[in-house]
């Protein structure tokens, strides 16, 4: 489950990290002042205003005469609004895993290609509070996924579906932003998952379009991952043409992995959740290994050896209680041995842009973490160092209150590992999604 874990954790990155400019909220006050609704342009420019940048002093010059001509204290009585936010569309996905198979020397005899699709779709409602400098919002947010076309992609294992109701909050002033949520996660599987993440970043200079700051990222998942970032940051923002965002720093991570060098010595000593009742020649890791190969089966988010024992000791448990009648039922209950591993490293996050006069956006994102195990399983697995992250590219036009997307991504995971090891983890992994859809705001 890992994959789709990061894949959503990405897309709650980009919210966050990404949130409306002062030039966009600027550029839609003066369209709402345009379209002769004052008070919504009141409330954008007063949120304009709040975010900060380098349109600062007009803004307060042009809501000045708003108050004048409205009869209100400059500093205002605080104006509500409400957005409401949606967004639907189509993730065609390839996974592949390089060497995947290996032969019985350990060497690569493969890889493990899949295809497969997610049509998704999010709903947003938001009250907006404007006061002075400072701009609150509450959120309820309501995200989907629907896996249509997931039968033949047992290596990425993705849900059937999942949903995931929300709730966030944001605060934004003249130098700062605060966005915090909670997300409470339910798939096809019948399990719940609730996670919870905060993101603050406070400006430290500014100089025209030029803003440098630092900012710190917390996320956590009931069952993993968990993760904690400190960055330096720099933004370059106008209203036309190139626009960037660039973090810095160190990253903190951990998530749950299985101890499969564990598992396999319990089950070569002759036995594993049983006493002693597993032989060599017949055993879950055996049977999972002659039909898939050892990566596969070594990977405890997509479930596939977890399969196999439970059907293993499903029969285990038939044969003992049809031996034993007169005793209780065999508890047949099977669980894989994972550890919270912990891994440390520097992390870089880049987002660069190019808007035109017409609407028209092009985007190009990139993110990277190196890191080193700092707490597994055994010292073997403290060995192991990843190269992980993604890149992207989206082609977008916003004509209206509506705008069009299309792009392409690709996430990635490189191991570098320990003999031992070398036999049950893929080199490398590439998940690469083509998406196309429209969002619309209100």
């Amino acid at each position: 489950m890992i994959r789709s874990h990061s894949v959503a954790l990405l897309l709650m990155l980009g919210s966050v990290l990404y949130a409306q400019s002062q030039v966009d909220l600027y550029t839609q006050a003066m369209k709402a002042e345009e379209a002769g609704n004052v008070t919504e342009s009141v409330s954008l420019f007063e949120q304009a205003l709040a975010a900060g940048g380098e349109y600062s002093d007009e803004i307060r010059e042009i809501l000045a005469q708003y108050y004048e001509a409205l009869g209100l204290a400059e500093d205002g009585s605080g104006s509500f609004s409400f957005r409401l936010q949606s967004d639907v569309g189509y993730y065609g996905l390839r996974y592949t895993e390089f060497g995947a198979k290996k032969d019985s020397a350990g060497n690569s005899d493969g890889d493990i290609t899949e295809n497969g699709g997610d049509i998704f779709a999010s709903l947003n409602l938001y009250l907006d509070y404007t006061r002075g400098n400072w701009s609150h919002s509450l959120g309820i947010t309501f995200v989907s996924d629907w896996f249509y076309d997931n039968k033949d992609m047992p290596a990425l294992d993705t849900n059937d579906w999942n949903i995931a109701p929300g709730l966030e909050y944001s605060l934004v002033g003249r130098n700062i932003l605060l966005d915090v949520g909670v997300d409470f996660n339910i798939s096809s599987d019948k399990v719940f998952r609730p996670a919870g993440y905060a993101w603050i970043e406070y400006d430290i200079y500014k100089y025209e379009t030029l803003r440098v700051g630092v900012a710190a990222l917390g996320y956590y998942r009931k069952d993993g991952p968990a993760t904690a970032s400190l960055m330096g940051s720099l933004h370059r923002t106008a209203e036309t043409g190139f626009n960037f965002s660039v973090y810095v720093g160190a990253k903190y991570e951990a998530d749950y992995m299985l101890n499969i060098l564990d598992y396999v010595e319990q089950v070569q000593q002759g036995g594993y959740q049983g006493g002693g009742s597993v032989i060599p020649d017949d055993n879950p890791w055996a049977r999972c290994v002659a039909d898939h190969g050892d990566s596969v089966c070594a990977n405890q988010y997509n479930g596939v050896l977890q399969t196999y024992i439970e059907e293993y000791w499903a029969e285990q448990g038939d044969i003992w209680n049809s031996q034993n009648p007169w005793t209780n039922p065999q508890d047949t209950t099977a669980v894989l041995p994972t550890y919270w591993t912990r891994w440390v490293g520097p992390s870089v996050r880049a987002n660069v842009s190019y808007l035109f006069k017409t609407n028209i956006a092009l985007e190009v994102s990139l993110n990277m973490f190196y890191a080193l195990v700092v707490d597994g399983a055994s010292s073997e697995y403290e060995k192991m160092q990843k190269f992980s992250g993604s890149w992207g590219f989206k082609f977008s036009w916003k004509p209206w209150w509506f705008s069009l997307y299309a792009g392409i991504e690709q996430t990635f995971l490189d191991y570098n590992l320990p003999e031992e090891l070398s036999n049950y983890f893929t080199e490398r992994n590439l998940l690469t999604s083509i998406k196309a859809g429209v969002k619309v705001e209100f």
